[in-house]
């Protein structure tokens, strides 16, 4: 399990870091075709430029605090991003009616990155001042569920 310590880490790393956050998120592009051509679907689309950007900034963190626990990254595969995603929304519509945090919690449950998902929930919380929509929301904390499970495929 990663910690949360790691998670912070690298959020503190890169907060006040600009040109290391943009250095970062290129490598990501450069050593992920399957992810960069995710996060550039259709499905993506929908999702206003702030949201996208916090999309970025939260597959950032989840990419590098699992490198950051394990000795070799793994090459995220098309296939199994796609079976992911298409798993992750069948358990996401499949719950009933509620807030956003009420149809999250059944991802958590038994989930050995629970760190790592309760970053993204916290981080999708709605503000007054947020950009976020309620549709932004639950389309980036599936796209994030689904790069964890991926990257970490032993746990999913």
């Amino acid at each position: 399990m990663i910690p949360e310590s790691t998670i912070e880490a690298i959020i503190g790393h890169y907060e006040n870091e600009e040109e290391a956050y943009i250095n970062a998120l290129a490598e990501i592009m450069d050593t992920q075709p399957a992810l960069l051509a995710f996060l550039n679907q259709e499905s993506i689309d929908i999702l206003l430029e702030e949201e996208k950007d916090i999309l970025w900034y939260i597959i950032l963190v989840i990419y590098y605090s699992i490198e950051k626990s394990q000795s070799e990254m793994v090459e995220i595969s098309d296939e199994r991003l796609s079976e992911n995603e298409e798993k992750n929304w069948e358990i996401f519509q499949d719950q009933p009616r509620g807030s956003f945090r009420e149809k999250v919690t059944v991802f958590f449950k038994n989930y050995h990155e629970e760190d790592l998902l309760a970053f993204v929930e916290d981080t999708l919380e709605l503000e007054e001042s947020s950009p976020m929509t309620q549709v932004g929301r639950d389309v980036i904390f599936i796209a994030a569920k689904s790069v964890i499970d991926t990257l970490l495929p032993k746990i999913s």
